[in-house]
């Protein structure tokens, strides 16, 4: 696998971006939850929610965007999936640690 291969899919993945799409209505589900979670000072749940929508957005609901841009290079994907997995492990971290108040 070529860095140059790599660089180029995540060049025309960032510069060709009219094909990925994101619901309105799963936006306001967003916007609500989340003030939510900021109005009670939840912020630790309010990062998990942001994540995870941003996680199913990208991998789970564009996933054909995905596999069609960065299914041709074989780190592509790989790269995403361990980003997303070492966001779970960072949430399990940082809700077993208690607050510092």
């Amino acid at each position: 696998m070529d860095l140059g291969n790599v660089t180029g899919a995540i060049t025309s993945f960032l510069s060709q971006g009219d094909d990925l799409s994101i619901p309105f209505g799963q936006v306001m589900i967003f916007v609500v939850v989340n003030s939510f979670c900021l109005l009670f000072a939840r912020y630790k749940l309010g990062l998990l929610i942001t994540y995870s929508f941003v996680l199913f957005w990208g991998f789970i609901s564009n996933r054909e965007y995905f596999v069609d841009h960065f299914g041709k290079t074989t780190w592509g994907m790989v790269v995403y999936a361990l980003a997303g997995l070492a966001m779970v492990i960072i949430f399990i971290i940082g809700f077993s640690q208690g607050d510092k108040d």
